[in-house]
């Protein structure tokens, strides 16, 4: 490692200062930039917005027979907040800081995150264009907004789309997770977000006074049961997962109180009380019945419930080597020695709106060996990380693309 920057990463760096992070993402000023990248590199682009001020990029790198599904290359543009004070350089000037063992590390928020994927595809594509390799099938790289608040107004809106139809993809390359160790990982399903809010509603008076049938007697009952299912579930994942990695964490369902909201002053008994609950249900329980009992739970305890994301479902890529994308994908990395370990996500990512369309997808990200601070102040990557995992990324699509009938 030289201190000479490679061009590569003098792109990266530029994508990551600007600042898409909500809500006042700068998501015109980034299609921008991928559509001057589009240019750069010989690819064809579109840029839709199927809600307004939150513009969708299509880059396409046509194939020789374009009649055939398609490779889908999904990025998300934004990024979750900054608390800046606690950052040693600022988040959106994607410092590249010498390290010790000569190599380099980029600090940005985003740098851990979809952007370093993003960029990872683009200078693969760009390495498969200059090295005049034809490609069989349409590969397109679709970058989006949103994701990080659930991807609603990005790639859900997007996936009911003519445009989306129009792109006939066959296979979902999609958002991966950073290795902390030497291993590598793909996600194939993730837990469904199942954050719910209670109500009750009771009698008032003096607090002073023993009084009957009160919002805060309905919502402890349902506190409980929900913390005691959280106590389980922390015990089960101790259990089989005793190093604390959790590595494992998508197949057991957590439960978190986020929110517990009720009263106005301390004499008077509330009238209503609220608490909220963040849940993430493992593909590996059954999601329709989890979510039955949480409104049984409600209808015992005379409560209200609203669901936030009412309309999400449990999504599952099968592991299904039958499939010639599912089989490359695993010979491609097999060839530089990568046996990928499948995981369930623990959060929620663009791929669920993917799957739901019947389109299998894969999250993977070509980093390893690496400390994992997405979200975290003092995101950083390392620049040899990045350019390997180009590398990766220029074998792996190709070979996607290449898949025979």
């Amino acid at each position: 490692m030289t201190a000479t920057e490679p061009e590569s990463v003098a792109r990266f760096r530029e994508f990551l200062k600007i600042r898409t992070e909500p809500p006042n993402a700068a998501y015109h000023e980034c299609a921008e930039f991928l559509v001057n990248q589009a240019k750069e590199i010989g690819l064809e682009y579109k840029v839709i917005e199927p809600v307004k001020g939150k513009p969708i990029v299509i880059l396409t790198l046509p194939g020789t027979d374009s009649s055939l599904k398609s490779v889908m290359l999904n990025c998300h543009i934004d990024v979750v907040p900054v608390f800046e004070e606690f950052w040693t350089y600022p988040p959106y000037a994607a410092e590249r800081v010498p390290t010790e063992n000569g190599d380099f590390k980029i600090y940005a928020r985003g740098s851990q995150d979809m952007k370093v994927t993003g960029s990872m595809y683009l200078e693969a594509v760009r390495k498969i264009v200059s090295s005049g390799k034809k490609l069989t099938r349409d590969v397109h790289m679709v970058f989006s907004p949103d994701e990080e608040i659930g991807g609603y107004e990005g790639v859900k809106t997007f996936v009911e789309t003519q445009d989306f139809r129009e792109l006939n993809v066959g296979f979902d390359l999609d958002e991966g997770l950073l290795g902390a160790d030497e291993r590598y990982t793909f996600l194939y399903a993730e837990r469904t977000a199942a954050q719910v809010i209670y109500t009750t509603h009771g009698n008032t008076g003096h607090g002073s006074q023993f009084i009957e049938g009160t919002a805060i007697e309905k919502m402890i009952p349902i506190v409980n049961a929900l913390m005691e299912k959280r106590a389980i579930n922390k015990k089960a994942l101790k259990e089989f997962e005793s190093d604390g990695s959790n590595f494992r964490s998508g197949e057991i369902t957590s439960v978190n109180l986020t929110m517990f909201n009720g009263g106005k002053q301390a004499n008077v008994v509330p009238a209503t009380y609220t608490v909220t609950f963040d849940i993430r249900v493992s593909p590996d329980d059954d999601f329709a019945q989890f979510k039955a009992w949480l409104l049984d739970l409600a209808k015992q305890n005379d409560a209200e419930i609203r669901f936030i994301l009412p309309d999400e479902d449990r999504t599952i890529t099968p592991i299904d080597r039958n499939n010639k994308f599912i089989d490359t994908f695993f010979t491609s990395l097999q060839k530089r020695g990568i046996e990928p370990v499948p995981i369930i996500c623990p959060g929620i990512t663009d791929a669920r709106h993917v799957r739901s369309k019947g389109v299998p997808a894969f999250g993977f990200c070509p980093i390893n060996n690496h400390a994992m601070l997405a979200h975290q102040h003092d995101e950083f990557v390392h620049e040899s990380s990045f350019l390997k995992g180009i590398d990766i990324y220029y074998d792996l699509v190709s070979d996607l693309a290449n898949v025979q009938e």
